[in-house]
C-alpha cells in the first residue's frame, strides 16, 4: 500500500502548507513510499515547489493547483488521510468535506476546528506550526490503516448527524457568539428544535 495524503487550500504562509511539507519529509524516512497530493494555487506556490526540491521529493508532491469542485471530489475519493496544517482558518467546510469521503483528518488546532474535527474520533489534532507533531499523527495513520478507517467512518457518521445545512447555521451562529463572547444570545440560536 502506498498511503496517499492530500489537502486542499490556498497557498498562503497562513495555510501551513511549508509545515506540512516539513512534515512530510520527515515521514518519507519511514514510509518511502508515501505521496502528497497538494489541490489548491497561491502566492506561496514557487516557494513550496523550492521547498520540495530541497527536500529531495519532487517525485512525491504533486501540485495540482487550483480545481473544479468535481475534481477535487475525484482526489478526495482517491486519497488516504486529509491533511490541515493552517494557522488560522474560517470554519474549515473543506473539513467537511474529507469527512464526508470517510478520510481521516490530521489538522492543526485552531479557531473551529476542534469543533469539527474530534480528537481521536475523526481525525488527530496537532498545534500550529509543529511539524514533528504533525509528521508523528501523519506517521500513525499511515502505519495503521485500521485506525485510518475508524476515524474516517466516524467523520463520515459525524457529518450526517450533525452537519445538515440548518444545523450548520445553527452552529456556525453558537461558535461566533462564543468567540464573540455574548453568552446571552446562545438562547436567540436555540430557537428551533434540534434534529
Amino acid at each position: 500500500s502506498r498511503p496517499l495524503i492530500g489537502t486542499v487550500t490556498r497557498l498562503l504562509r497562513q495555510k501551513g502548507v511549508h509545515i506540512l511539507l516539513d512534515a512530510f519529509a520527515t515521514c518519507l524516512r519511514q514510509v518511502s513510499q508515501a505521496s502528497l497530493v497538494v489541490l489548491g494555487d497561491g502566492p506561496e506556490r514557487a516557494a513550496l515547489e523550492a521547498q520540495v526540491r530541497a527536500h529531495g521529493m519532487a517525485q512525491r508532491v504533486h501540485f495540482f493547483g487550483y480545481m473544479a469542485t468535481p475534481d477535487v471530489s475525484a482526489i478526495m475519493r482517491g486519497i488516504d488521510i486529509f491533511a490541515f496544517p493552517t494557522f488560522g482558518e474560517g470554519f474549515g467546510l473543506v473539513l467537511l468535506e474529507a469527512m464526508a469521503w470517510g478520510k481521516p483528518v490530521v489538522a492543526s488546532q485552531v479557531m473551529a476546528i476542534p469543533e469539527i474535527v474530534l480528537h481521536e474520533e475523526t481525525g488527530l489534532l496537532v498545534p500550529q506550526g509543529d511539524a514533528m507533531s504533525l509528521a508523528q499523527a501523519l506517521l500513525r495513520l499511515m502505519q495503521d490503516p485500521t485506525l485510518c478507517h475508524t476515524l474516517g467512518m466516524a467523520g463520515q457518521k459525524r457529518v450526517e448527524r450533525e452537519f445538515t445545512v440548518e444545523r450548520m447555521v445553527q452552529q456556525t451562529v453558537c461558535v461566533y457568539d462564543r468567540l464573540l463572547g455574548m453568552a446571552g444570545s446562545n438562547a436567540i440560536a436555540e430557537g428551533s428544535p434540534h434534529g
